[in-house]
């Protein structure tokens, strides 16, 4: 699993927004294809003309979930 800080913005009706959020996926982002996947995720979750502006791969993998780390 690869653990991503994905920075995008998007569009809504009085102009656009900056967000950032934080994305687990099973394969590396390696193309600009793999940038579109993402992009379009983002565009399905609701966000309008969604555009990744970066991104950033985290050195530690992710933390477990409901146990001490």
């Amino acid at each position: 699993m690869f653990r991503y800080m994905i920075s995008f913005s998007y569009e809504i009706p009085t102009g656009a927004l900056f967000a950032n959020t934080e994305l687990t996926i099973k394969w590396q982002i390696c193309s600009m294809a793999d940038v579109t996947r993402i992009t379009n995720e983002l565009r399905s979750k609701g966000y309008v003309n969604a555009f990744v502006l970066g991104f950033s791969l985290f050195a530690d993998p992710p933390a477990s979930s409901g146990g001490k780390n």
